[in-house]
């Protein structure tokens, strides 16, 4: 099943990824609002630049059988921005996606830290430093993350064969290191 082989492929890039953003910090208890201002920057600038053209790349049957539209995220994030006053405008970098399966790679790459996002969220949450904030992109499945999550791996793994294997291990590691290639 392609999302095991993604998961396999991608391990090392999703650790670097999760390093370059201090993760175990979260978990710790040591996790600063600094830090979670730049990790929502990042992933806002991520979600700028490729949810439009990823959610363009789905078939129509597949956007369906995902509820694709209701998994948008962009105008979540910008909550989160507006509410630590940082400011959202970003030169887009627009990048290419060239087919539905690398889409779904990078829909890979997205929809696992919506999962992820939801233990960042409660783990913050009993931070003091945290209290106020609303955690709009995190929580944004709320109590269907899990679900989600599933119905994505489903329809990924029967619709991405092997003979589409390559685009869709490309795609993910184009989401990857496009996390990993930013500076601010």
């Amino acid at each position: 099943m392609i999302s095991e082989i993604l998961k396999a492929d991608t391990k090392i890039l999703h650790d670097r990824v999760e390093a370059q953003f201090n993760s175990k910090r979260i978990f710790d208890g040591t996790f600063s609002l600094n830090a979670y201002r730049n990790l929502i920057l990042y992933n806002y600038l991520f979600l700028k630049n490729f949810e439009d053209a990823v959610f363009a790349s789905i078939s129509e049957p597949n956007a369906e059988e995902l509820n694709l539209e209701n998994r948008r995220k962009l105008s979540l994030i910008e909550k989160d921005l507006e509410f630590l006053n940082l400011e959202k405008s970003a030169v887009p970098i627009l990048p290419e996606v060239k087919n539905e399966a690398e889409a779904f790679g990078i829909l890979y790459v997205m929809e696992g830290s919506t999962l992820g996002g939801n233990m960042i969220a409660k783990q913050l949450s009993k931070n003091p430093d945290f209290h106020e904030v609303p955690f709009n992109y995190f929580r944004c499945y709320g109590d269907k993350t899990g679900s989600y999550w599933k119905n994505f791996k489903e329809v990924m793994d029967r619709q991405m064969t092997q003979e589409f294997e390559d685009d869709c291990i490309s795609g993910a590691r184009k989401a990857y290191h496009f996390l990993l290639d930013r500076s601010l």
